[in-house]
């Protein structure tokens, strides 16, 4: 059984969003049957995010890396997805159509970042188990195609959110299907962008 132990957080980079700082935030689950990684951050930058973002890049290190034996991508924005292509031939598992959405869609992110050699995206449509424990849910909101993961801990379940809210207040707002689904789930939240979990709840204006 897994524990929180074995739930890591890696700064990958850092985001000026009008006048504060976010962090951009991967998590890894140290499973059994290998290391999975939610999101897998940025490793470049271009001229559009630079001015737009001023990123800060905090690429994971290389002995980390070279442990991922699965990836997850809760949705294809550039700061989730920038660093697919270090993990050829990995299992990428992502929704069928928030692939489709950001292979298709004009400013949904760095289309050329999406495909790479070796890419091994294995697409669903809808929840799955990925690894004992370890399940794949859509959580719609930020976008269409948007995913969390469940994990089963022994001490009850946990949940990876991605960006179902920037915030905890975003969260509470309940004002999307993901938001609402987490709130439900009523576990331990880790967002991309708040270094702490927590348990969210409905706001009283939400």
């Amino acid at each position: 059984m897994l524990t929180r132990d074995d739930i890591g957080i890696h700064l990958t980079a850092e985001l000026v969003v009008g006048d504060a700082t976010w962090p951009c935030l991967s998590h890894t689950i140290d499973h059994p049957d290998g290391l999975v990684l939610v999101d897998t951050g940025m490793i470049e930058s271009t001229p559009e995010i630079d001015e737009h973002w001023q990123p800060t890049l905090h690429p994971l290190p290389d002995e980390l890396v070279q442990r991922v034996a699965h990836v997850v991508i809760t949705h294809m924005h550039f700061d989730h997805h920038g660093a697919n292509r270090l993990y050829p031939g990995i299992p990428i598992h992502i929704q069928r159509v928030e692939l489709e959405d950001a292979r298709t869609l004009d400013d949904y992110t760095i289309r050329e970042w999406i495909d790479f050699p070796g890419m091994n995206y294995v697409e669903y449509d809808g929840e799955a188990e990925i690894l004992p424990g370890i399940r794949i849910v859509p959580a719609p909101g930020e976008t269409r195609g948007h995913q969390i993961v469940v994990v089963e801990t022994d001490e009850g379940a946990v949940v990876f959110g991605g960006d179902v809210g920037h915030s905890f207040g975003e969260v509470g707002l309940a004002d999307t299907p993901g938001k609402q689904l987490v709130i439900e789930l009523a576990a331990p939240t880790y967002l991309a962008h708040v270094w702490e979990p927590r348990v969210p709840r409905k706001s009283s204006s939400g």
